[in-house]
């Protein structure tokens, strides 16, 4: 397997191009040897990241394109997600901050996953998902699940997991 390969996408909103974005990610873990469950696990990964993503869309269109980043470096994968985060949906980070602090608080990730399980079933509303898709993905593919969001208002939202 060679030491770090990447490779990067660009999604602009309401973008169809997410298919084929999961195809050519699909491809390039595979061209990797990585196996069939490993990148089912990674699809999971990136499916539930640009979803959470794109909760913190800019209002302004041409400030709403997605990046993805896919890395492969020794024994680790990683899937990034940038986005700009818009004004509105600032106060979203406060939430997203203590979902991933009660994730990373636990040794087992299935205590968190439960706790934001109990938490979306006591809503009527979908609200909350957010944090209980996190919790799902790192309980499933014992990712480790992170953010940032820099002085330019970008979200780095990622998953890091070990591809033995």
């Amino acid at each position: 397997m060679p030491m770090t390969k990447s490779i990067r996408f660009n999604l602009k909103p309401g973008d169809s191009g997410i298919e084929t974005v999961r195809q050519k990610s699909r491809d390039f873990f595979k061209s990797h040897g990585v196996s069939d469950n490993t990148v089912d696990a990674q699809m999971t990964i990136l499916k539930e990241l640009v979803s959470s993503g794109n909760k913190f869309g800019s209002l302004r269109a041409m400030d709403s394109n997605m990046t993805v980043l896919l890395l492969i470096e020794k024994n680790l994968a990683t899937v990034e997600v940038r986005k700009p985060v818009g004004e509105s949906c600032l106060s979203k980070l406060d939430e997203l901050d203590k979902t991933i602090q009660l994730i990373r608080g636990y040794q087992d990730p299935f205590e968190p996953y439960i706790i934001k399980r109990r938490e979306a079933s006591d809503k009527l509303t979908s609200d909350n998902t957010e944090g209980f898709d996190l919790a799902r993905i790192a309980f499933e593919t014992g990712a480790v699940i992170d953010f940032y969001v820099n002085e330019d208002n970008i979200l780095n939202l990622s998953a890091v997991r070990s591809l033995a």
